[in-house]
């Protein structure tokens, strides 16, 4: 299924949900209308925190990999972050010349 299409349901009823919400609490602003939201609408509490939940697990999975990843490759290459290389490289010109003068 596509997401366009999940949506396209999905909002219409949480919409719907929330208006009714705020529809009982204008008419009815007792007990026995929390009563009956909190009744209806605790699957919608489940739903948005799904939603929630989701996209942040997927983000912290991500950084947690590209951390990892980060650390393998030092450790592979041996490169530390913070430090540059004590000489500078040098240059196929300069390695050359170089080895004409010591021939």
């Amino acid at each position: 299924m596509e997401r366009g299409a999940l949506w396209a349901v999905a909002i219409p009823l949480i919409l719907f949900k929330v208006w009714f919400a705020i529809l009982l609490l204008t008419y009815a602003p007792n007990k026995e209308g929390i009563t009956w939201i909190v009744a209806t609408h605790w699957p919608l509490a489940i739903i948005i925190g799904l939603l929630v939940a989701g996209p942040g697990l997927a983000w912290y999975r991500l950084a947690r990999v590209r951390a990892r990843r980060e650390q393998l490759r030092r450790a592979e290459w041996m490169v530390d972050a913070g430090k540059p290389t004590a000489e500078p490289q040098c240059s196929l010109w300069e390695t050359v010349s170089r080895l004409e003068r010591d021939n």
